[in-house]
């Protein structure tokens, strides 16, 4: 999949009741917005676990945080949840100062993300 709207691609692989979401390249303002759609639609579709791979986003946006926030903030109720999967360095850095591992989670690997408690 793709957005229309942006240059970010992303992924969507299921596996069994988790999706894995892979995005690629730099979240800005206009991805951010995508991307929120794009995670809105799958948790009315009743996908309420979700792992975010992050592996190749190399910038994230506050606006990109907060779409984290909004899935988050609508799983969470459903006793859903959204994590995160190997940020790299800079996007890990804006995650661990804005304090959001705490509410996400980082994992090594989608498979540690998907087997965590």
């Amino acid at each position: 999949m793709s957005g229309d709207l942006s240059s970010m691609t992303h992924e969507v692989e299921r596996r069994d009741d988790v999706l894995v979401v892979t995005p690629h390249g730099r979240i800005g303002e206009v991805e951010a917005h995508h991307l929120e759609r794009e995670l809105l639609n799958l948790i009315e579709q009743g996908s309420v676990k979700l792992v975010l791979d992050l592996s190749d986003v190399s910038f994230v946006t506050s606006t990109a945080l907060g779409a984290l926030m909004v899935a988050h903030k609508r799983v969470k109720p459903k006793q859903g949840y959204v994590r995160v999967v190997r940020p790299q360095p800079l996007v890990r850095q804006i995650l661990e100062i804005t304090k959001l591992v705490k509410l996400f989670g980082l994992y090594p690997s989608v498979d540690a993300a998907i087997a965590a408690r």
